[in-house]
């Protein structure tokens, strides 16, 4: 491997003079070398550790950079955020630091997240409103109506908070010496994540790195937009002036000033369990449809599913349980102007099942005594199960990979034990691209040589293991150039 592995150090006047954003609150972060990682690949892994942001989440950068500007910006005098999530954490963080205060609409009668007493230390309000997050998200709605300089942080589909996601793509720049990485790996949830990092790429003139976007199997929104080429509509959409009933691509169109290339559909079948069998009768048929040739139930909206499948669900009144241990991952919507950069960039969206995920924060663990969110740590597994070569294939020593480590507060020692019981370790190899799985293995561990696949398995899917396409950037992505 190359000689020299150390991480060029960023010091404050390098940070204004790089990033897009001189207003956020968030820290500059680590570019961490992963020895046991690189040498179980066969190449130069880099960790770019967001879990030592303050909120332990890279979410405080987009949702820092979106609060500064609407104080400086729009006078905002209040701070609205839903649910008890890291980006609710990373709003109160920056309410704090801002001298704005924060209210913070949750479900009633939920189960907290570990990180809700850490909102409360932050200071912010809770309020708990409905049965649901969408209630919550609604009650929020009507709240930012109702007082003059209430904003509604949205920690995705937003100029401002895409922007702030983008400097983690500047610091690595200056961090690797501005060498190319051969790829970058991240977990993308709602897609602000990954919106920022395109967006930072093509202000690196970096526009052919590929992008592997990594989910677990049952919260694959992403691919699944992909697929049907739209994302879901949002009940509600609020700002300052109050709300209105839009669609996601309503809202993603008038922050970007233009017309959408993709339409969005009432439904979107991306967390959706598809039905096996089951026999819906008249009551439930308004909760069933059928897309892409597989039939779909939706919840209502206080989340509960048609009877015809609560019996595979656990059965009784209950609503929706979790539906995954990638928590940070689940999104009902996808981050419109993520999508659209994709069409534009090489990105290659995997899925992975939970047990992989878990394994890979294990390993974390293990190796450097960190704990991320299992969500986070399904980027980790890209590279520690070996699948980073059936789709990057030309790898070598001199190749640089880095891995988005985006962190996250809903984590401690005794939720990763519980994960532990119940999940195989280590665990089978599953990755899907798609809708079809495109790499799958009993084995544990893929060899680290390039095109190594005697003993695998593959059908192809949308996306098979062979190089990722690369594309020239459309006239609306010119490359910015870094400073010097």
């Amino acid at each position: 491997m190359t000689q020299d592995r150390r991480p060029h150090k960023i010091d404050a006047a390098e940070t204004a003079a790089n990033t897009t954003t001189a207003s956020s609150l968030h820290t500059p972060t680590p570019l961490l070398y992963s020895t046991v990682m690189s040498k179980q690949a066969g190449c130069n892994i880099w960790l770019k550790l967001e879990n030592m942001q303050p909120t332990q989440s890279f979410k405080l950068r987009g949702v820092g950079n979106m609060c500064a500007k609407a104080v400086l910006e729009h006078n905002a005098k209040r701070f609205v955020a839903v649910g008890d999530t890291n980006a609710a954490l990373a709003v109160s963080y920056s309410g704090r630091q801002l001298g704005i205060p924060v209210v913070v609409f949750v479900p009633a009668g939920i189960q907290p997240s570990a990180v809700r007493p850490k909102i409360e230390l932050e200071g912010a309000e809770l309020i708990e409103d409905g049965r649901s997050v969408s209630d919550a998200y609604s009650a929020a709605c009507v709240y930012v109506q109702n007082n003059d300089g209430a904003i509604l942080v949205d920690s995705a589909d937003n100029p401002a908070v895409i922007s702030g996601n983008s400097t983690i793509i500047s610091e690595i720049s200056i961090q690797l010496h501005r060498k190319e990485p051969a790829a970058v790996i991240a977990p993308v949830g709602s897609g602000g994540l990954l919106a920022g990092i395109v967006t930072g790429l093509h202000q690196c003139r970096w526009q052919r790195v590929p992008v592997i976007a990594a989910e677990t199997h049952n919260t694959n929104s992403f691919q699944q937009a992909l697929l049907f080429g739209a994302s879901e509509q949002l009940p509600k959409s609020c700002d300052a002036a109050g709300c209105d009933k839009q669609s996601s691509a309503d809202v993603s169109n008038k922050a970007h000033g233009g017309d959408n290339k993709l339409n969005a559909p009432s439904v979107y079948p991306s967390l959706l369990p598809p039905l096996h069998g089951e026999v819906c009768g008249d009551g439930d048929t308004r909760d069933v449809f059928t897309s892409g040739g597989k039939t779909y139930a939706r919840p209502d909206s206080d989340g509960v599913y048609p009877s015809c499948i609560r019996a595979r669900m656990g059965g009784g009144d209950a609503r929706q349980p979790e539906p995954t241990v990638a928590t940070c991952l689940s999104s009902g919507s996808t981050c419109m102007r993520a999508l659209e950069l994709s069409q534009a960039h090489p990105v290659v969206p995997v899925s992975i099942s939970e047990a992989m995920a878990v394994e890979a924060c294990r390993r974390l663990l293990d190796d450097h005594q960190l704990l991320v969110e299992v969500g986070s740590a399904a980027a980790l597994s890209i590279v520690g199960k070996g699948i980073i070569h059936q789709i990057v294939p030309d790898l070598d020593h001199d190749s640089h990979v880095v891995v988005v480590v985006t962190g996250g507060a809903n984590i401690n020692f005794e939720r990763l034990e519980a994960y532990r019981q119940r999940f195989p370790f280590p665990a089978p190899i599953i990755a899907k691209s798609g809708q079809e799985i495109f790499l799958r293995m009993t084995d544990t561990a893929l060899p680290a040589t390039a095109g190594s696949t005697t003993s695998l398995s593959a059908s192809t899917g949308s996306v098979s293991a062979s190089p990722v396409p690369t594309k020239p950037p459309p006239a609306s992505l010119t490359p910015v150039p870094v400073s010097k």
